[in-house]
């Protein structure tokens, strides 16, 4: 999550100056869908455990300790990441595309990952940010997210799943530089692809840990509440008996910005209770292994699953 709001305004203005495409750095040939089960099956959404974004994030603290630190937009930590997010995906078998672009003369890039299955006029699309700050490794802001994300890609794979709409995972390029990944992805949509997105969620910082003996602060984006979004993560917490704050006013500082401003309907999930509250560590060195909690971290990828399944119609 970023530290200050960007007017979408401004930011769209600057896009064709700010941002360029680069070539293919990051770019490799496009996996072969695999073979779609003879029938749709309807399935419950699996448990994830701890193991598996625990370990996505443990990569990704290895690729900034191997870049000072850091996976911040133009190192070699974040290059690293974008390399491993894909392909985690490939041998999954979701079909990968990568954006790549600069903006203030650094190399960034978006990976946006799709399963090849269900209705392609109808998507559920839920997505984190790649980058950290330059300060820090960003393991809670935003690896917590992406860590979740891959967990449930791994998950929807193992169960072969064939859902009623399409399912699409968004890795954004640049957020702390001001959305810049996902502002570029949203604006080389035709209109009929952006109608096409039935909803966003997006994940930024799921992983917060109790401190100060203060119990993690688990939110839900305010624009859910009316959307009808919220309502499955509702579901899924209030099972758990976890009482969400369901109106998190973001200030748009986070990706789910881009598509609000462009008409999709949005909502997010984070363990923070507020602005005021996001850890001792946001976007400071410490933000690494130790910033995170598994507890939130099963949680999180659980409550989006759920989530993703429920509205995908699986």
């Amino acid at each position: 999550m970023r530290v200050r709001k960007l007017a979408y305004a401004g930011a769209a203005a600057a896009l064709t100056a700010a941002l360029a495409i680069t070539g293919t750095a990051y770019a490799s040939p496009a996996p072969v869908a695999p073979a779609a089960p003879a029938a749709p099956v309807a399935v419950a959404p699996p448990v994830i455990t701890a193991a598996a974004p625990m370990a996505h994030l443990q990569k990704l603290m290895d690729f900034a300790t191997a870049s000072n630190n850091t996976r911040v937009i133009g190192s070699v930590g974040f290059t690293s990441t974008v390399t491993y997010i894909r392909a985690q995906l490939n041998a999954l078998g979701w079909v990968t595309t990568v954006q790549n672009f600069t903006t203030g003369g650094k190399a960034a890039a978006n990976v946006v990952a799709e399963w090849p299955y269900g209705d392609a006029t109808h998507v559920i699309m839920a997505g984190a940010h790649s980058d950290s700050v330059k300060a820090g490794p960003g393991i809670n802001d935003d690896g917590s997210g992406v860590a979740a994300l891959l967990a449930n890609a791994a998950a929807i794979s193992q169960a072969k799943l064939v859902p009623q709409k399409r399912i699409r995972l968004g890795f954004w390029g640049a957020e702390e530089q001001g959305d810049i990944g996902s502002s570029y992805y949203v604006s080389h949509l035709t209109s009929a692809e952006k109608a096409k997105i039935d909803a966003y969620l997006n994940y930024d910082m799921v992983g917060n840990k109790v401190e100060n003996g203060k119990p993690v602060g688990w939110s839900l984006y305010v624009e859910g509440q009316s959307n009808g979004l919220n309502a499955p993560f509702k579901a899924y917490f209030a099972a758990k008996g976890i009482t969400v704050n369901p109106a998190l006013d973001t200030d748009d500082r986070s990706d789910h910005a881009a598509f609000k401003n462009a008409g999709v309907k949005v909502t997010g999930v984070s363990s923070v209770r507020s602005l005021n509250e996001l850890g001792a560590c946001y976007h400071r060195a410490c933000d690494n292994m130790t910033d995170v909690s598994q507890d939130s971290m099963v949680l999180a990828s659980n409550a989006l699953a759920s989530a993703v399944w429920t509205l995908a119609g699986a």
